[in-house]
This record gives C-alpha cells, structure tokens and sequence, in this order.
C-alpha cells in the first residue's frame, strides 16, 4: 500500500486539506452559502461546456493530419477529465490516448504524444500569466518559488520537445542503440511508440499550425479566466482579470502536485492562500470558494463524463483493464 500512488495521493489531498479548512470558523460559513448569487451556476456551466469545445477543437488541430469527428475529439476531452477527477494520477490523460486508439483515429503512442503537446500549450500559457501576475501583485514566497519552479519545468519541457523534433535523427539513433540491448520483441515495440509519440509533437515543425493551436490555447485559457471570474462574482467578490489571472496560475501551479483523483485539497489550499493570503479576504470566504466552485465542477464533469460514457458504451473498469494489458504486454515481451 505504500508504494501505491492512490494512497500517497489520498495522503497529500486530505494533508492539504486540512492545511486548507483549519482556521475556518464554521459559524460563519451558512451566512456565506446563503448570501451566494446562484444564478451565476447556469453560465458557469455554459462556459465551463465552451472551455471543452474550445479545447476539443486543439485537439483537432494538434493532429491535424489525422481527420476525425469534433464529436470524438469533444467526447474525449470530456471523458478525460471525468477520469482526472475519479482515478488517481491524472488517468484521464491516459483515457484519452486510450479513446482515440478505440476509436481508430491513430496509435494510442501518437494520441498520448499529443495529449503531451497539449500540456506545453497549456504551458505556454500558463507561464505567460505567471509573469503577468507576479508583475502586478507582491505574493508570498511560497506562490513565487511555486512559479519559478513551473517556469524552470516547462522550459525544460519545451527543451524536450524541441530536441525531439529538430535533433529527432541523433535522438532515435541513441534510444535505438539503448532499445536494441533488450529482447526483439521488446525492442521493437518501443521503437515503434517512441516514433509514434514523436509524431504526435510533430505540431511545432508546422509554425502556422502551431500558431493556430497556441491561439486556440490561449482563448481556452481565457474562457477559464472568465468561468472563474464568474464564479467570485457568485461570492460577490469583486476582482478584475489581474486578479483572477493571479488566481487561475495558482490554480494551475497547483494542479501540478499529485494528490488523490480531482485536486481535493490542492484546488482549497490553492484557494486559501491566494484569497486570503495576497487579497486579504477572510478564511471562511476563501475555504468556502475553494469548496463550492471546485464541488459545481467537478459534479457537472462527472455527469457529462457519465452520460457520454454511457452512450459510449463504456466503463472506468475497461480502461483500468486496458492499462493493466499493456502492462502485461511489456512484462511478455522482457520474459
């Protein structure tokens, strides 16, 4: 049990949870609930649905010789986060290669390659709001060392990808010469995913392509900005987009931390020491925010995963077989 990721993330969620809600006077808490703009819900959830469109057509772009319906690429962005928020260590990322393989649009290799590529656009983006916001606001210096390191990470990130695609000769004729040490059968396997997941970064060779998804990235991440804008003006917390850009990077800084399915915990500790601890609002508002707009989206991702699942005809139980096959498949090719 120790070595599993499920239960160190379980660990972490319930540790940051508690670092979350323990100064929280809950007395106070009912009067919040009460005072909240609930109207708001039904366009946090319009735009959270624009958010996966948006992020469904980047998928398309990003395997842009690969032609399949927006239907799949929307249902796949979906149904990953349904995972995300049921398995631990980000499963959905792994769902959604798995989907695409299911669904013959390319090799499961491929698909996860660009799953990856999608993670440096998000990137990109990221760290443009991290500059943003630690230009505007003093932070503490847990949020500063925090954004330094996601900066450093998706650098090297990019680095990678780079190296990849413009030195991808010297880079196959290495791992080659390393995959060739094992057994045929094995060997030949990885060569065929490493060049498989290469493809799928093969984007950033096509600048206008590139530019085109970077674009899309950065109106996905601005439909996110709003949903969360949206969501304090629910709480009748009044902040413009410098402070809500400085909330969201937090957020995503800390969606970088494994913990249990979801970000529970992380995405309420995240809250706290961004609300109340630069902006100055009150625990109780700050905890309440953090478990309110977290349970909104992670119940509507849960009944839109469930029912597309469903019309799918599919189980979290498949993918779980599924991933436990190709486990069992490298372990055949080593004996």
């Amino acid at each position: 049990m120790l070595k599993s990721k499920k239960f160190w993330g379980i660990i972490l969620s319930f540790f940051f949870l508690w670092l979350a809600l323990q100064k929280v006077d809950w007395k106070h808490v009912p009067a919040i609930l009460s005072s909240l703009k609930l109207e708001y819900i039904f366009v946090i959830l319009i735009s959270y649905t624009l958010e996966h469109l948006i992020r469904a057509v980047r998928w398309q772009q990003i395997l842009f010789e690969r032609k399949f319906p927006f239907k799949t690429a929307y249902f796949g962005v979906v149904i990953g986060y349904f995972f995300n928020n049921v398995l631990p260590a980000r499963a959905g990322e792994f769902f959604r290669a798995y989907y695409l393989k299911k669904n013959k649009v390319s090799g499961g290799s491929e698909a996860f390659g660009s799953v990856v590529f999608e993670r440096f656009l998000d990137g990109v983006v990221i760290v443009t709001l991290l500059v943003f916001s630690l230009q505007n606001f003093k932070t503490t210096p847990l949020i500063e060392n925090a954004s330094v390191s996601a900066i450093v990470f998706y650098c090297l990130v990019l680095a990678g990808i780079m190296l990849l695609q413009f030195k991808r000769t010297l880079f196959v004729k290495i791992s080659s010469a390393v995959f060739n040490l094992l057994p045929e059968k094995f060997a030949t396997r990885l060569n065929s995913s490493r060049d498989s997941f290469i493809d799928g970064l093969r984007l950033i060779g096509q600048p206008v392509v590139f530019i085109k998804a970077l674009g899309t990235s950065f109106i996905a991440w601005g439909i996110s900005i709003f949903t969360l804008w949206l969501s304090l003006k629910m709480f009748s917390i009044d902040f413009g987009f410098t402070q809500t850009a400085l909330l969201i990077s937090v957020l995503a800084i800390g969606s970088m931390i494994p913990s249990s399915p979801g970000m529970i915990g992380i995405y309420q500790f995240c809250c706290v020491i961004t609300l109340n601890g630069i902006f100055g609002l009150s625990n109780e508002i700050a905890a309440t925010f953090g478990l309110v707009c977290h349970f909104i989206s992670y119940v509507y991702v849960l009944i839109l995963g469930f029912i597309m699942l469903t019309h799918e005809g599919m189980r979290v139980e498949e993918v779980s077989a599924a991933e436990n096959k190709d486990i069992e498949n490298i372990q055949s090719a080593i004996s």
